[in-house]
């Protein structure tokens, strides 16, 4: 059985703020000592390297591993803070104890073994028992390849599930939290055992406008082909679909969805910029190294279809889980989504609110989130990533 429970607070003064954050966290877990610590800070407390934060946390919740990072806004299961004072604290106590959390330092000189030496530390922490198990991560994104971070990931624990999110902050940088200290260039992680029951939800932000069409010819980020024609004919046909008028006015803010011929789905693909350079032959270039016979479709931020995706993907984690309500979750929530894609905050938590109650959740908005598509751990952006457990 595990015991969680969320504080929040946004007061201006970080000890303050983040000692009553941690107060009522307990106080809703009902439990006055916990296992872990996750600590999520509004970047407005970073000209102190977060210390006033990290000291009230251990203080109020001594013995505790404490982690967690930086972040322009927090989440939890009862709103949206897109305020850089906010403070969210998710206390956790497992009977039996949960894995200690992980910390890796140096992830930017060589990411993929970085990578490698988390799972590898992942791996140990479940004592081998990764199949099912989940690995939340928070790292630093600056200057990071993520992309090969998570592909080391996956090669040092292929069965586990792997989410989180890239930290967000202000103009110190991003920062992650290990016990009383803020570090960059490093990651932290919470392992989550399969008796927990983990399940992973994703969901775009952005949403297709057509049948995905197949990549026929590309060298690096460059689509040569698309359907034998160039890329240039297949956008033109996308812009003039009768079925989005008005959508030629809008193609500056149209992205790319980058997916695997044969796999379909709600959200198995991942969304990119894309440019059509002016070059001697016509060509799409994408802000990910392509291959042909991957899939491509233009997609379009939209606030109703966000909805109604966030709807469909409660509904399939409700389905997988069964009628046993989490005992707590993370949700990731990119940064352009909130009040940047709804025009109002909250509109995300609500959601989950009303599917699974009051159900106690802590997340951040994120510069990028971390979830499988396309058979792979991937790198994703306009998303929301949710993972209960318990």
């Amino acid at each position: 059985m595990t015991s969680a429970g969320v504080g929040v607070d946004v007061r201006a003064d970080g000890f303050t703020a983040a000692g009553v954050a941690a107060q009522r966290a307990l106080a809703a877990a009902a439990i006055t000592i916990a296992d872990v610590a996750i600590v999520f800070a509004g970047s407005r407390h970073d000209l102190d390297e977060y210390g006033p934060v990290l000291r009230a946390v251990r203080q109020t919740v001594p013995g505790a591993a404490v982690i967690g990072c930086s972040a322009t806004g927090v989440l939890t299961g009862a709103a949206e803070l897109e305020d850089s004072s906010a403070i969210a604290v998710l206390v956790l106590r497992g009977q039996p104890r949960l894995p200690s959390p992980l910390f890796v330092s140096d992830v930017r000189n060589d990411p993929r073994g970085a990578g490698a030496r988390l799972g590898s530390a992942a791996r140990r922490a479940l004592d081998g028992a990764t199949d099912g198990a989940a690995l939340v991560v928070l790292v630093d994104p600056a200057e990071l390849d993520a992309t090969d971070f998570v592909a080391g990931i996956a090669d040092a624990a292929p069965e586990l599930i792997i989410t989180g999110a890239g930290a967000s902050g202000g103009e110190s940088g991003c920062r992650v939290f290990w016990n009383e200290a803020a570090h960059s260039d490093a990651c932290v992680a919470l392992a989550i055992p399969q008796e927990l029951r983990p399940t992973l939800g994703m969901t775009q932000g952005c949403q297709a406008l057509g049948d995905p069409l197949t990549i026929t010819a590309a060298e690096g980020n460059l689509i040569l082909e698309i359907d034998g024609r160039p890329p240039g004919e297949a956008l033109a046909k996308a812009l003039s679909d009768p079925r989005h008028p008005g959508l030629r006015q809008m193609k500056d803010h149209l992205l790319a969805g980058i997916g695997e011929l044969g796999l379909g789905g709600r959200a198995d693909y991942v969304v990119r910029p894309f440019a059509l350079p002016e070059a001697e032959r016509p060509i799409l270039a994408v802000a990910e190294p392509v291959r042909a016979g991957q899939t491509i479709r233009f997609t379009l931020r939209d606030a109703i279809g966000a909805r109604d995706d966030m709807k469909a993907m409660l509904e399939e984690q409700a389905e997988v889980r069964g009628p046993t309500a989490p005992q707590f979750g993370f949700y990731f929530n990119c940064a352009q989504r909130g009040s940047r894609l709804y025009g109002s905050a909250g509109l995300d938590p609500e959601l989950i609110r009303r599917r699974f109650g009051t159900l106690p959740l802590a997340g951040i908005e994120s510069s990028f989130e971390i979830a499988p598509a396309c058979g792979r751990t991937r790198i994703h952006q306009y998303t929301g990533v949710l993972l209960l457990a318990g």
